[in-house]
């Protein structure tokens, strides 16, 4: 059985009986005396309990597939959360198979017991997770019900901006929302209001933006939570009645191109080489055929209005383009872009090592009065930033194929595109593909091996 050691502690802990020394020669006397081998050791030096933003305690996570069994000394190691200990032991040691000891608690979920220990903690849990939603709920009812709208989300509605949590009026994007709604009464279509807005200087947002002002009851003095609309407090920018207007054109008039906006095979793997903006599928059909036109086309092209200059990149029809891709994916072959792209293989496990070890090294320091509070700070958020910039670099490094062991697995991949159907054939193109650039008649494919 193979098991991972994690060690915590904080600045203050270091003078105490929790030292990472002394966690560690506890841990390893246990999993000697059950005849564990250890997998790893994760140390998280100088780092407070109360959250989950550690890097060791993330880089553990990640691993999960290779462990048995987590280790600890208290619970409190892990986390001084209930809610995020339960979450950790529920949502990735049980889910994965991995059994958790806390020595001090004698809590070992690898027997019957220390299941039930666990389930019990769990109903608590939940219990204390349900009444909190129903306060705040019940919270953002009454906000509601007095004309105020939720805070949720660090952001200001278009056309106002959030005081003391009331609502106060921007004039110049009022003036500007009042100005769109005037132009859809006039031109009935999203497209020729942006284009007229662009004329008449105003800064021209993205389509979807309006779309969604123009079916917001926001702007005409109501506040909405789950649903429901409440009367609000906030003073309007346009009339209910031009409001309920523009909703039955919107109704009567949805625009040639509502909705034909599709999720495609390479949904968001697509790029412009001229200007940089992505690529997006539409379809249009013919009347007198009705037979469906789909294609590729760059967003500053197919909505110029949104940019400085309108973008003249080929538009791609979906058959040439998907047919050219996976003609590609064909005549692929892992040897080839290996011999392309040589990388040398980084012993990141080593590098992370060390740095733990500095990080011993210091906190030792600190609690021989060697070195003040201020020094200790500084060096543990300077290799903070070298151990999380290291974990970074090697989850890219563990998620790229290897090249050495998948050829047989390319190869199944891309006779099963013939016949799969869209959702595989999309999944199996996003774990190949990194990035598609469109440059007129050339494309260009970056490999994500």
């Amino acid at each position: 059985m193979k098991a991972a050691l994690y060690l915590r502690v904080s600045t203050a802990e270091q003078i105490d009986n929790y030292s990472i020394e002394s966690q560690r020669e506890r841990l390893e006397a246990y999993c000697k005396a059950k005849g564990w081998s250890i997998y790893d050791t994760y140390i998280d030096g100088g780092y407070t309990g109360s959250n989950t933003n550690r890097p060791a305690l993330q880089q553990m996570l990640s691993e999960l597939e290779h462990i048995d069994a987590v280790v600890v000394y208290r619970l409190d190691r892990l986390s001084r959360s209930q809610r995020d200990t339960l979450a950790l032991i529920e949502d990735h040691f049980l889910t994965n198979d991995v059994a958790f000891v806390s020595l001090s608690e004698t809590l070992d979920t690898s027997t019957p017991f220390g299941k039930a220990m666990i389930g019990i903690l769990s109903v608590f849990a939940q219990l204390e997770r349900e009444t909190i939603a129903e306060r705040m709920r019940m919270g953002h009812v009454k906000r509601a019900e007095e004309g105020l709208r939720g805070m949720g989300g660090d952001y200001d509605p278009a056309g106002y901006t959030r005081t003391e949590g009331h609502l106060i009026i921007n004039e110049d994007e009022a003036e500007h929302i009042r100005m769109a709604y005037n132009l859809y009464e006039q031109y009935h279509s999203i497209t020729k209001m942006q284009k007229r807005l662009k004329e008449l200087e105003y800064p021209v947002w993205r389509f979807r933006r309006y779309r969604d002002i123009l079916s917001n009851k926001l702007y005409c003095g109501y506040v909405s939570f789950a649903g429901e609309w409440y009367k609000g407090q906030h003073e309007v920018i346009i009339s209910e009645e031009q409001f309920e207007r523009v909703q039955l054109l919107i109704g009567r008039h949805p625009g040639h191109n509502a909705h034909k906006a599709k999720q495609s095979l390479f949904s968001g793997l697509v790029v412009c080489g001229c200007c940089g903006e992505p690529y997006t599928a539409y379809h249009s059909k013919n009347k007198k055929t009705m037979e469906v036109y789909r294609y590729y086309i760059c967003r500053a092209r197919r909505f110029p209005s949104e940019y400085d200059q309108k973008c003249h990149n080929k538009t791609w029809t979906h058959i040439n383009l998907e047919n050219l891709i996976i003609n590609e994916l064909k005549n692929l072959s892992l040897e080839k872009t290996a011999a392309d792209k040589p990388e040398k293989q980084i012993n990141y496990n080593q590098l992370l090592k060390k740095v733990d070890d500095k990080v011993e090294r210091v906190l030792s320091l600190y609690a021989e009065n060697k070195i003040d509070k201020g020094i200790l700070d500084k060096q543990v958020l300077k290799l903070d930033g070298e151990k999380r910039s290291l974990l970074e670099t090697k989850k890219k490094q563990d998620n790229q194929i290897n090249t050495t062991l998948t050829q047989s697995k390319l190869e199944q991949y891309v006779i099963g595109l013939s016949k799969a159907e869209f959702n595989e054939k999309q999944a199996t193109i996003q774990k190949l593909i990194e990035c598609i650039v469109i440059n007129g008649e050339s494309i260009s494919i970056e490999w994500l091996f």
